[in-house]
């Protein structure tokens, strides 16, 4: 009986003093050899008991950003020592920030050397240039590679540029782009002749150049993107490094509803319950679309109080723009060929915990709508900004 009265006592305790009563009974030689396996059960319900578990991450969520009791009781002439230090801190941030700003200012000049490659790039891929002898002189290091474009025809001669460049391109990135892009997209992507990245230091933008086709009449679909490049008095220990913080879209002005990729019309029947007769109703829904993209004709900042949808839509094209920006406007040709296949700045094993988490006994291949999950790709985003920063 005494057993079962220690048991009722532990059962009482929080888990604090469920550890630090274990420890001295052990220090005190205090019960039999089967006194630590008395405490199992207990165990199990602190970790299976979706109550108590609440409870704990509740507490430990509060404790966020108090002061402990540790600094509480500090000497006034130690905290004010802490005082000190924190300044130093902050000062440290500033001139963070300010190395992030002088290195955007030297990536800022260096933009404009990039349009001068980035425009023959344009050239050629639309047809408008036709390289000489000494502009194709290239030793291919992939032989496979080498043996595929060697083999020129005469009908080859034929072809104007490179066909549906830029559509391979984001096709040929096994992760991520691609599952933006839908079936109903890719006619309209045949139409994108470049994309151009436009630099202003503490933003960018980003210009996908469409030829004439028959889905809407704009030329040019613009996605701008805001930076932050230093700390921000209000809340300076709050910096990592450049981040985007605010986005804005552009309105497309699609030529009819039919062409409309990024919205479909639904029908459904309802019936009225007093007299019997139905009616048929129709709405317009938003559809999956890489279009979705230059969404949101005005500025949306970035901020805790923001929905839940917009906040994944914002997070997501964070995700795209960066990638554009970083990865697949540099290096284009490579994703082209195939050679850069992979999401490959991000971390595979990563994103696939993420999927995983969001529903284990899902089967991905089972469902034809199966995209990753943008918290996933919010991750792959922090990632792909860690490296560029190391």
């Amino acid at each position: 009986m005494a057993g079962d009265d220690k048991k009722d006592q532990v059962a009482q305790q929080s888990p604090l003093q469920v550890q630090k009563q274990s420890k001295q009974d052990q220090q005190n030689g205090d019960g039999d050899n089967g006194s630590i396996d008395d405490l199992a059960p207990l165990k199990v319900r602190i970790l299976t008991d979706p109550g108590l578990v609440k409870m704990m991450s509740n507490k430990l969520t509060s404790l966020i950003g108090t002061p402990t009791h540790y600094i509480a009781s500090l000497p006034n002439q130690v905290k004010l020592r802490i005082k000190a230090l924190k300044k130093l801190q902050v000062e440290y941030f500033k001139l963070h920030g300010q190395f992030y700003r002088e290195a955007a200012e030297l990536e800022h000049r260096f933009y404009i050397k990039y349009d001068e490659l980035m425009s023959k790039r344009r050239d050629i891929v639309e047809g408008k240039h036709e390289p000489d002898a000494g502009e194709c002189e290239y030793k291919e290091p992939n032989e496979e590679l080498a043996a595929d474009l060697s083999k020129v025809t005469i009908d080859d001669a034929s072809v104007t540029g490179v066909p549906s460049f830029w559509l391979t391109c984001m096709k040929n990135v096994a992760d991520g782009i691609h599952e933006f892009v839908m079936e109903d997209d890719e006619p309209i992507l045949e139409h994108l002749t470049d994309v151009v990245v436009e630099d202003n230091i503490d933003s960018f933008k980003l210009h996908f150049h469409f030829s004439p086709n028959e889905y809407f009449s704009n030329t040019i679909l613009t996605k701008e993107f805001k930076l932050k490049l230093a700390p921000t008095d209000e809340d300076p220990f709050n910096f990592d490094g450049p981040e985007i913080v605010a986005m804005k879209g552009m309105k497309i002005d699609w030529k009819s509803d039919d062409k409309n990729v990024t919205q479909r019309k639904i029908s459904k029947k309802q019936k009225n319950k007093k007299t019997g007769t139905t009616r048929t109703v129709t709405k317009t829904v938003q559809t999956d679309s890489f279009f979705n993209f230059f969404s949101h004709p005005e500025w949306i900042e970035d901020s805790e109080d923001m929905e839940e949808d917009l906040a994944e839509t914002f997070h997501a094209d964070i995700t795209l723009g960066s990638f554009f920006r970083e990865r697949l406007v540099p290096r284009a040709v490579l994703y082209f060929t195939g050679e850069l296949a992979q999401f490959d700045e991000y971390d595979e094993e990563e994103i696939d915990e993420e999927l995983d988490e969001v529903d284990e006994d899902a089967d991905p291949e089972a469902d034809p709508d199966f995209r990753p999950s943008k918290k996933a790709l919010r991750k792959a985003a922090a990632q792909q900004q860690e490296c560029k920063q190391q």
